[in-house]
């Protein structure tokens, strides 16, 4: 037994075990390939400790380690985000184009050199590797590089280059890893520049492992190596769950959770830094409140699962069908708000409140039914009606309020239980924005 790896083997297995914490704190779909990659490695790291060159369990030894090897590398180069294909589809075709280099590594770890055994793989490497790129529309660069490693393999094999064969090829695969890591990680962050070196370092070890074989003096300083890459991409991605989790909180801080939007404490940030582009400017701005009919009949009736999937559907609709905004928030309950700029006159403000009021009772879906909600509108320009957030917000919200009050006694929610198709025909009663009886605008 080779005792020498074991305090590597356990940094690597407490690094683990800190992401493996750290994930059920904040469960990532990422974080789960991540371990699962590591884990293999694991598997790989544990099986040196076992390892004699000489010993009567070393062909199984050596098929472990190189299968681990390759397994570990394809489970990193799964690609979980901003990708056209199905996760079944990309699993599909990673598996397939694995399974060929599988039958590879494991014929050289059995120590079979003969190149017929290898040809069937190299061959099927081939077939799979056009089919599925012919299948999946990838570019011609994708499809030759694809085709020229394999044909690379294959004619290193003839020449009886078996090890620059395996080893090549895993390098191969790791740098694949690498630059998906590099594509999907945010460039600012710290744990991508360590998990970038690490798999870079990893497949260099790869590339020149069939030189350092032949040159023993440089043994330990290689294996040293190789163990120090695994240890800084743990690290490196321990560094990027806690970067994301740092950014969510500060996204968490900043945005209603349940629409997405900007909350209460960013609107108040957006609108003083508004008024003092105006100012700056010489410009106007229009400040809008809005808050919805018989929200709490909603909840009273349908239930509050429901009240917040038609918060999420106004926003959304908010969000799609208004357009040339500044500015929508969420500041509570079902009261959001608009910030816009430039609204010259009375016919520019009353298209502009015209398309709030068509998006807001756009018809929701909600549990198969199809439900109409009215609000009411509170709107203050600047600088008009005031020249300061305080007193342009007091002023909206007071003229929302005065149109909530004497809507009230026919404010009501529309609920059509009729057909898909009949939804086109829900219509409802226009919006009036009060004006103080002192002020026109």
């Amino acid at each position: 037994m080779n005792y020498a790896f074991l305090p590597d083997l356990s940094a690597l297995t407490i690094l683990i075990v800190i992401l493996l914490l750290l994930r059920q704190r904040h469960p990532q779909e990422q974080a789960d390939i991540w371990l699962l990659g590591l884990l293999i490695t694991l598997v790989e790291s544990s099986s040196h400790i076992f390892y004699a060159q000489n010993g009567p369990t070393q062909r199984g030894l050596h098929i472990i380690v190189l299968d681990c090897y390759l397994l570990a590398g394809v489970v990193f180069t799964w690609d979980s985000r901003h990708h056209p294909l199905s996760p079944t589809v990309r699993l599909l075709y990673l598996l397939l184009n694995a399974l060929p280099l599988l039958a590879i590594t494991t014929t050289y770890g059995l120590h079979i050199y003969t190149p017929g055994a290898y040809y069937p793989a190299v061959a099927a490497g081939l077939l799979v590797a056009g089919a599925s790129s012919l299948y999946l529309r990838r570019t011609w660069l994708v499809t030759v590089i694809h085709l020229c490693g394999w044909l690379a393999i294959g004619y290193l094999i003839r020449q009886g280059d078996y090890r620059e064969a395996v080893y090549w090829s895993l390098c191969g695969v790791y740098t694949i890893a690498a630059l998906k890591f590099q594509r999907r990680l945010p460039r600012q962050s710290t744990g991508r520049l360590a998990i970038l070196v690490g798999f870079y370092i990893w497949a260099l070890c790869f590339l020149l492992h069939p030189w350092v074989v032949h040159y023993r003096a440089y043994a330990d300083i290689a294996s040293h190596v190789w163990n120090m890459q695994k240890s800084l991409i743990s690290i490196g991605m321990i560094l990027v769950m806690l970067e994301e989790q740092v950014s969510n909180n500060q996204w968490l801080a900043l945005h209603d959770e349940l629409t997405g939007l900007p909350n209460r404490r960013s609107f108040e940030n957006r609108l003083n830094c508004a008024l003092g582009r105006c100012r700056r400017m010489n410009g106007n701005l229009a400040l809008l409140l809005l808050d919805l009919n018989g929200f709490k009949n909603i909840n009273d009736s349908l239930g509050h699962q429901a009240g917040d999937q038609v918060l999420r559907g106004v926003a959304r609709n908010l969000r799609e069908n208004v357009p040339g905004f500044d500015t929508l928030a969420r500041l509570g309950g079902d009261e959001f708000t608009l910030i816009a700029f430039d609204l010259k006159d009375e016919r520019t403000i009353d298209q502009f409140l015209n398309i709030i009021h068509t998006a807001v009772e756009k018809p929701l879906i909600i549990d198969g039914q199809s439900l109409t909600v009215t609000a009411s509108l509170g709107l203050a320009i600047y600088p008009e009606d005031a020249d300061d957030a305080i007193r342009l917000l007091l002023i909206a919200d007071q003229r929302m309020y005065t149109l909530k009050q004497k809507l009230a006694p026919q404010a009501k929610i529309k609920l059509d239980i009729s057909p898909m198709p009949l939804l086109q025909n829900t219509s409802s009663s226009p919006i009036e924005l009060p004006l103080a009886p002192s002020e026109n605008h």
